[in-house]
């Protein structure tokens, strides 16, 4: 079903509606949450000394994307919540740059922002509801809808695992301390997804536990729309080619690598290693200044103006040109301030 097709509010059932105040009555509580732990108003979030931004201000963890969709749409009810509301056929490259967009302003924004982004990411899943083909859904059920807590938990674990498993190949190894901090962030990352803390794990020992049952399980399994979408993903204009495969391949798990069907012989796996080994000293050898999403950079220029600081070049330079042209990984430009020790 196409998105414009699907029922408005008032010709949703009755049921559906109920759920749907039920789910906007706990996200206000997520909402709560998420003031009373955030970072600060100019910090968002995260802040400065979190995990979270040192992980996410590496453009590289967007090349884990792929891994991330493909082991979210291996669970049925995924796939097709995405195959009947998602405009992924007719608009690949804008839906990724509006995801891409919502998670840098939740990770770098300041508060308001990424409070704004959170509800606009809560009510647009709101509408995401439908019914499921027999069999397909948890326990039998037969419809779906995308403020489950089950889909929301499994979407957000490919996100965590996937962060940290792109960031240890191509950047460098996080000690289990690091591990346990950024886990112990993802508790504000589950509360914009519209999960509470008793939601989740309660440990990255925990979480891990369950992740890789739900790797091994029966639960998610790779049907015929999941093949679908991975063939949609794979043959993009924008995606299009051995290089994307490759790396989808070499990061995902044994078991969904074959079953999505991707080539991993004795040359993928070469190609694999020279290309791992080629971009992490290439990577390493760039200064974070130079590397650092725009996002990353914006932020830093929002807490440096808070602070009656000068924020850097570099972030002056890239968020002015995020005021003429669409910069990539980049939020919302920010109103340039004059220091207080200039203006005396």
């Amino acid at each position: 079903m196409n998105p414009q097709e699907r029922p408005s509010w008032r010709q949703q059932s009755p049921e559906v509606q109920q759920q749907v105040r039920q789910d906007s009555e706990h996200f206000r509580k997520c909402l709560d949450y998420l003031r009373e732990h955030s970072a600060g108003e100019h910090e968002g979030f995260y802040g400065p000394d979190s995990m979270t931004w040192v992980i996410y201000r590496e453009p590289v963890i967007l090349l884990g994307g792929l891994r991330a969709i493909l082991l979210q749409i291996a669970h049925p009810a995924v796939a097709i919540g995405v195959a009947q509301n998602s405009n992924f056929r007719g608009d690949l490259l804008g839906r990724a740059r509006r995801t891409y967009t919502a998670m840098y302003q939740l990770v770098f924004g300041g508060l308001p922002e990424a409070m704004g982004a959170a509800k606009r990411v809560h009510s647009l899943h709101s509408r995401v509801n439908g019914a499921l083909p027999a069999g397909a859904g948890p326990q039998g059920e037969g419809r779906y809808r995308a403020n489950d807590p089950l889909l929301q938990r499994w979407v957000l674990a490919t996100l965590i695992d996937g962060a940290m498993e792109v960031f240890e190949t191509f950047v460098r190894p996080l000690s289990t301390e690091e591990k346990r901090r950024f886990y112990e962030e993802s508790r504000l990352a589950a509360a914009q997804f519209g999960l509470l803390p008793e939601q989740m794990p309660p440990t990255l020992e925990a979480f891990y536990a369950w992740y890789h049952e739900q790797l091994a399980g029966d639960a998610l399994r790779v049907g015929d729309t999941a093949r679908e979408l991975a063939g949609l993903l794979f043959n993009s204009p924008f995606t299009r080619g051995q290089l994307d495969e490759l790396l989808t391949a070499g990061l995902l798990p044994q078991r969904w690598r074959e079953a999505y069907g991707l080539a991993w012989g004795l040359g993928q796996q070469r190609a694999w290693r020279l290309l791992k080994g080629t971009m992490r000293r290439a990577i390493n050898l760039t200064p974070p200044t130079l590397r650092c999403v725009t996002a990353w950079h914006q932020a830093q220029m929002r807490l440096a103006q808070a602070r009656g600081a000068r924020p850097t070049v570099m972030a002056r330079v890239l968020n002015t040109l995020d005021s003429y042209v669409d910069v990539p990984f980049s939020i919302r430009p920010v109103a340039a301030k004059t220091p207080a020790a200039d203006r005396d």
